[in-house]
């Protein structure tokens, strides 16, 4: 018995799938490569398999993490040739390890994430301003968004925590759109989507970006507390 841990990429082909679309993928993914996958007892069992978070739908990226226990041994490399001969186009598996007994779970290793964000701007706005705006917010010792809590409620939580950076990338930057690089923390399995990051600038600094599905996100890197 062992546990496979392995970094996937997805690209703009299936930048729409939902998690649960992605989910069933890989799972005929491990029947199609004949992976010997362990499955959960009881009545209704399911694979004993994993992801580092849920990917939202739109969202392409660099670096994703997912797990699964296999009944055989393999080795990593057998691992990702098999797994990419059967997946589809815009989703590939570039690295894999094999974890020690009574490693952590992906979800409780989140450390952080970096996103890049290509937006449009409400109006024209200089490099500079936006920069400013940036700054300025992250300047706030307290950023107040509501949020809903485990039980439904509607609650304001203090989001600052969750922001590492906020930075322009000056090259990739127009009069009409911004490229934003964006690095987030993890805070007990939790976190806060960049998008409405966007939309607490807007509210707290100044009105800059349009927030509708135009936006584009890319998260370049998905860092685990061993990384």
């Amino acid at each position: 018995m062992i546990k496979m841990q392995y970094q996937f990429k997805r690209t703009n082909e299936l930048r729409f799938l939902s998690h649960l679309d992605q989910q069933r993928l890989f799972q005929r993914a491990f029947r199609r490569s004949d992976m010997q996958v362990d499955y959960s007892l009881g009545f209704n069992p399911h694979p004993k398999m994993a992801f580092a978070l849920a990917m939202s739908v739109g969202l392409t990226s660099d670096c994703e993490y997912g797990d699964v226990m296999l009944t055989d041994d393999i080795s990593c490399e057998a691992f990702i040739e098999r797994m990419n001969a059967v997946l589809p186009q815009g989703l590939e598996i570039v690295s894999a390890r094999i974890l020690e007994e009574g490693h952590p779970s992906l979800s409780a290793s989140l450390l952080k994430s970096h996103y890049q964000l290509k937006v449009k701007l409400s109006d024209t706005v200089s490099k500079e301003t936006l920069s400013k705006a940036f700054q300025t917010y992250l300047d706030y010792p307290e950023i107040l968004m509501k949020k809903r809590n485990k039980k439904g409620k509607l609650i304001e939580k203090n989001i600052r925590p969750f922001i590492e950076s906020i930075l322009l990338n000056q090259e990739e930057t127009t009069e009409e759109a911004a490229t934003i690089e964006m690095f987030l923390n993890y805070i007990e399995q939790q976190c806060v989507k960049p998008e409405l990051i966007l939309s607490s600038i807007n509210e707290q600094v100044n009105d800059l970006f349009i927030i509708d599905p135009t936006i584009q996100i890319h998260r370049k890197n998905l860092m685990l507390l061993e990384d």
